[in-house]
């Protein structure tokens, strides 16, 4: 009788034991999954745009980290930090230059003229997201010019991980059908647009493709639009 009650004790003993071990690791589950940070797996980030204008030319500078190679897949891969520089001038025949300054250092080269868009372009590997201005030269043919490219942020513009955190928030059902103790399964877009006043796009591609696409206040972070695509 001592023996089965000993008996009975140590596999209650076990069970309790059991149990607590899976209720533990239950919690450490659900913890990994509320520190997930989205912005990880972002694998397009545009975070400032500075604009300036001209005698005719007109100029807009991005701070961009994209994915190399970049494909709309639901996958992130490693992301590299660029300039991105375009200029709209009245011809496209002529050699174009730009040259900026930022921290102390200048950079710039030859702007290649992009016949689709009409426009010329160059980039370069730098992390100009920080900035408020980039005072730069353009040699458009026999011309140069002096132009001073101001940041469209202004002190009530939310930050990119702000807006994702209330895009979260908002979209908490989103978030949760593509996420599990494993992480997210998909990539996130983020952009910083200017249509008279900035505004963020935020794409949400999960790994079928489909592409979750919202425009949201970039002082406020509220919802302005959203649509689901394939």
């Amino acid at each position: 009788m001592t023996k089965f009650l000993i008996k009975k004790r140590g596999l209650l003993l076990l069970k309790t034991t059991f149990a607590i071990l899976f209720a533990l690791c239950v919690g450490l589950f659900a913890s990994c999954r509320q520190e997930i940070d989205y912005m990880d797996y972002v694998s397009e980030l545009r975070s400032n745009i500075f604009l300036a204008s001209e005698q005719g030319l007109s100029l807009r500078i991005y701070a961009v980290s994209k994915e190399t190679p970049y494909a709309t897949d639901g996958i992130p891969k490693e992301c590299s930090t660029r300039v991105e520089a375009y200029l709209v001038a009245p011809e496209g025949d002529k050699t174009c230059k730009i040259s900026f300054s930022f921290d102390g250092k200048e950079y710039g080269g030859e702007m290649s003229f992009d016949n689709v868009k009409t426009e010329y372009y160059f980039s370069c590997t730098l992390d100009i997201s920080k900035a408020s201005e980039l005072p730069c030269r353009i040699e458009y043919g026999d011309r140069a010019l002096e132009m001073n490219a101001l940041s469209v942020r202004t002190k009530d513009t939310l930050t990119p991980q702000n807006i994702l955190k209330n895009l979260q928030t908002e979209e908490a059902e989103l978030f949760a059908s593509l996420t599990d103790e494993y992480g997210f399964a998909g990539e996130i877009y983020i952009r910083l647009i200017y249509e008279e006043s900035p505004y963020y796009y935020v794409g949400i591609i999960d790994r079928n493709g489909q592409i979750h696409a919202f425009l949201l206040n970039a002082t406020t972070g509220k919802i302005l639009a959203k649509r689901t695509s394939q």
